[in-house]
């Protein structure tokens, strides 16, 4: 018997191994996995109604609080696209595995709460889009850069405490114009 929460899962387990090769041989028709709607779905070449991609309205939140990159069309379309009229992003490149990527992650969180209406942040599996961070000229994670305009103003390479980030994000806003006298 499928509950909400078992099929929201297989859903979620779906989502996930959508972004990289259907992998079929994982999936073996006796698995009790691939019995799960949700899975049969993408085994056939479908995603679920609620699995978010680049085309719907839906995003992944990622352990920092932003929003997860998940492909190279959203990252061009989320970061390397804004307008004028854009906030600056803080873009987070990391993998799971890194233990300085962790310590970042609360840093990041702290930051994104004071400057919660002046930028957006965004996370990067380095695993899941290396192509993404060797074009950004990542080298070493946790690396963070700061976005405007489609263009890179700041890079902070390794992890970093709060007043170092958040020092980082006045700069920039404040190049830009877009921090108040009273903030600095």
């Amino acid at each position: 018997f499928l509950t909400p929460s078992r099929t929201i899962f297989a859903s979620a387990l779906a989502c996930i191994f959508s972004f990289h090769d259907r992998a079929h041989a994982f999936l073996t028709p006796s698995s009790k996995i691939s019995r799960l709607p949700a899975v049969r779905q993408w085994v056939a070449g479908s995603s679920p109604a609620y699995c978010p991609d680049s085309t719907s309205g839906l995003s992944m939140i990622a352990k920092s609080g932003g929003r997860m990159i998940v492909t190279t069309e959203q990252f061009e379309s989320e970061v390397l696209r804004g307008g004028d009229e854009a906030l600056p992003v803080l873009v987070l490149f990391s993998a799971p595995w890194c233990g300085p990527c962790r310590l970042t992650v609360p840093v990041v969180k702290e930051v994104m709460k004071i400057y919660q209406s002046k930028i957006e942040v965004v996370e990067i599996s380095t695993d899941d889009l290396p192509d993404v961070a060797s074009n950004a000229g990542v080298a070493s994670i946790p690396t963070i850069q700061l976005y405007y305009g489609g263009k890179v103003k700041d890079t902070i390479v390794g992890c970093v405490a709060k007043n170092v980030l958040a020092r980082a994000v006045d700069k920039v806003l404040e190049d830009l114009g877009l921090l108040n006298d009273e903030e600095v």
